[in-house]
C-alpha cells in the first residue's frame, strides 16, 4: 500500500519532534540510552546495529566530505562489531554529552543528500506498517479507512514501542463502555494527575490530566483510551511518559518533554 506523503511528512514531524530539536534528520546525540550514538529522525543508533547499514550505504566518500575530522573513525565504527563502534564513538564524548566537534559532523552527515534518502526509505518503511495496522484497527472497528489521526498514533506505537501487545478494538470498545463514555475520561486524567515525583514527566502529566479532561469524544477518546491502555501495557516506572506522548497525538495538543506541543498544523 502507499501511504499519502502529507501523512508521512506529519509523522516524521510529530514523532521525532518530541525527541529532537530543530531539523530531526540531523539529530545527534550521545551515549544517554548505552546506544553509544543515535542519530537522524528516529533515533538510529550503534548499539542496535541500525545506524551502521545506512553509514555503510551512503559510501565512505560522503562519511569522510562530511566528516573530515572523524569521518574515517565513523566508517571503522560502522564497519567492525557494534561493540568496537561503541568504544570509538564513547570517545567522542563527555560523559554521554557528544563533544560539539563530533556533534557538528554527525549532524553534518545525517544531512547529507544521501543520508536524507536513506532516512526517508526507513520512515517510508515504518508508514507502511503503521498504515497497515491503523487499517486493521479501522477495519475491525467499523469498517472504514482509517483517518490520518490513527495513521499518526501508530506511527508513534510502531517507532517506539513495537505493537499493541494485544489490545484489540474491541477491547478498547469494551474498555469505554465499562467506565462510560462521558466519564472514562476522568478515569485516564485521573491516573495522570496522582503521578507521583517532581521530574518535568509527572509536570507533563498532571498538565495533561488539566488539558484532557472533557473534550474527547468519538475517534479521540478512542484513541485517549487505547494510549492509556497501552501504557498499561508498558514498563510502570515509564507509563505516564508512554501515555503523554501517545496521548497528545490522540488529542492533538499536549505537554511531552517540558513542552506543549499543538498539532492543528497537522490537521489534528
Amino acid at each position: 500500500m502507499t501511504v499519502d506523503p502529507t501523512w508521512v511528512a506529519a509523522a516524521a514531524a510529530i514523532t521525532p519532534g518530541f525527541e529532537t530539536v530543530g531539523d530531526p534528520f540531523q539529530a545527534a546525540a550521545g551515549d544517554f540510552d548505552g546506544m553509544g550514538i543515535s542519530c537522524g529522525a528516529l533515533q538510529w543508533n550503534i548499539g542496535m546495529g541500525s545506524l551502521q547499514p545506512m553509514v555503510l550505504a551512503v559510501g565512505r566518500p560522503v562519511v569522510l566530505a562530511a566528516m573530515p575530522v572523524h569521518g574515517a573513525r565513523m566508517w571503522e565504527a560502522c564497519s567492525g562489531t557494534v561493540n568496537r563502534g561503541l568504544q570509538i564513538v564513547r570517545g567522542w564524548q563527555s560523559g554521554a554529552t557528544l563533544k560539539s566537534s563530533a556533534k557538528a559532523e554527525l549532524r553534518a552527515l545525517m544531512g547529507t543528500p544521501d543520508m536524507r534518502a536513506e532516512q526517508q526509505k526507513r520512515i517510508d518503511a515504518k508508514a507502511e506498517i503503521a498504515m497497515g495496522l491503523a487499517r486493521d484497527w479501522s477495519m475491525a472497528r467499523d469498517g472504514t479507512e482509517p483517518t490520518k489521526r490513527l495513521f499518526l498514533w501508530f506511527f508513534d506505537i510502531v517507532t517506539q514501542n513495537g505493537g499493541m501487545k494485544g489490545i484489540t478494538a474491541q477491547e478498547v470498545a469494551g474498555f469505554i463502555q465499562v467506565n462510560r463514555p462521558d466519564r472514562v475520561d476522568d478515569l485516564v486524567c485521573d491516573f495522570l494527575a496522582g503521578r507521583k515525583g517532581s521530574s518535568g514527566h509527572v509536570r507533563d502529566a498532571k498538565a495533561n490530566a488539566s488539558l484532557w479532561r472533557d473534550p474527547a469524544e468519538g475517534e479521540t477518546l478512542e484513541l485517549l483510551c487505547m494510549s492509556y491502555l497501552r501504557a498499561g501495557k508498558s514498563n510502570p516506572k515509564w507509563q505516564h511518559v508512554v501515555l503523554n506522548r501517545k496521548g497528545s497525538i490522540a488529542m492533538g495538543k499536549g505537554f511531552v518533554n517540558g513542552k506543549l506541543w499543538e498539532f492543528g498544523a497537522h490537521g489534528l
